[in-house]
């Protein structure tokens, strides 16, 4: 639309130059014309440059968490739909930031948060609201001195959600031979004549 106006503004223009040029009418419509195409035009530019300046930002509501990026996109997950925080952990790497939030929501939603943006909106403390969230976790991962990702929260499954438990733990041996283990012969296929 905003090309139609540009158009519309620059026509009008040209319109009424030739008529201002040989002294008809005032200079003042087309002027006026030519100011709203230029405003119109450099219009994209001012509200860019205002994102890069404003950079990344975060807003955090009853409904979930939002992080708008510098070039208008951005990451979003709801409450209700989140699955997993964690921290990764990034020492000493070529990254600004020493570590960053993983909020993993259902689906493909999901929010990364880096440590500076989490401070100043106070994320911690919203995350604290989580059932079952505990600080310890996040000492243990921000003292760690390695690059690593550690798993502060995690969701309780929804109802058909499949959690794959080690044979060990559950008490039975795998149910497919290891690796160079021969099964028994009543097991080997048979051939039909």
């Amino acid at each position: 639309m905003r090309r139609v106006w540009i158009g519309v503004a620059l026509a009008v223009f040209v319109l009424a130059f030739f008529p201002a040029w040989t002294g008809s009418i005032s200079w003042w419509l087309p002027g006026i014309f030519l100011a709203i195409a230029v405003v119109l035009m450099i219009e994209p530019l001012v509200l860019t440059w205002e994102l890069r300046r404003l950079g990344e930002e975060l807003q955090i509501t009853d409904e979930g968490i939002l992080r708008k990026l510098p070039r208008g996109a951005g990451e979003y997950v709801r409450w209700s739909e989140l699955r997993e925080v964690s921290i990764v952990v990034t020492p000493g790497g070529n990254f600004s930031e020493e570590y960053f939030y993983v909020l993993v929501g259902s689906g493909t939603s999901g929010v990364l948060v880096g440590q500076r943006l989490a401070a100043r909106h106070d994320l911690v403390s919203h995350l604290a609201k989580l059932p079952g969230y505990n600080h310890a976790n996040i000492t243990d991962a921000l003292g760690s001195s390695v690059n690593q990702r550690f798993v502060v929260w995690r969701a309780a499954p929804l109802e058909g959600e499949v959690t794959v438990l080690p044979p060990e733990r559950i008490g039975g041996s795998p149910p497919f031979p290891a690796k160079g283990v021969v099964p028994p012969s009543d097991t080997q296929p048979r051939r039909l004549h």
